[in-house]
């Protein structure tokens, strides 16, 4: 299995600094809490579902 390369930033951002992971970690919490409609979710996943069988001849 081949080594994970990950980039590496190395110039500074041109808007404030970059977040660290648990800072990140704490933004995509808050943002699934107060931006995601669950019950549009589960709607929408069940419409997705498949229900068919799948045969091969």
């Amino acid at each position: 299995m081949n080594p994970l390369r990950l980039p590496i930033i190395h110039e500074r951002f041109s808007r404030g600094r970059a977040l660290s992971m648990d800072e990140y970690l704490k933004f995509v919490q808050f943002n699934l809490k107060y931006t995601l409609d669950k019950k549009a979710y589960a709607k929408w996943k069940k419409i997705l579902a498949v229900n068919v069988p799948f045969l091969v001849k």
